[in-house]
């Protein structure tokens, strides 16, 4: 893989570390309601994420609010997969049809 690639997806991860200790922090808020999700990373991607799996949608037990929240870090986590996953070309995640070995 290429020195270009191996940097972005370190920096993907080390946003995703800086977003965690910033929420660990209480620097952040870990609570985002549904259509600020919507609102900060599109109402698109909020459905494939949730389709994905990436993301889970928690019962906020107020019938008066919105049905359902998120939280910033999964959310945060998820935009950085996708950021990574148009980094690197599928036929490079897949391995070109050829099995993949883990390294030890």
């Amino acid at each position: 893989m290429e020195d270009k690639v191996i940097e972005q997806i370190i920096i993907k991860a080390f946003e995703i570390g800086v977003h965690n200790t910033l929420n660990a922090l209480g620097i952040t808020h870990e609570i985002v309601t549904e259509s600020q999700a919507k609102k900060i990373y599109s109402a698109r991607l909020i459905t494939e994420w949730r389709r994905k799996r990436w993301i889970v949608g928690y019962p906020t037990g107020n019938p008066k609010r919105g049905k359902v929240y998120f939280k910033r870090t999964e959310l945060e986590t998820a935009s950085r997969m996708l950021d990574i996953q148009n980094i690197i070309p599928a036929n490079r995640i897949l391995g070109n049809d050829e099995e993949i070995t883990p390294r030890f």
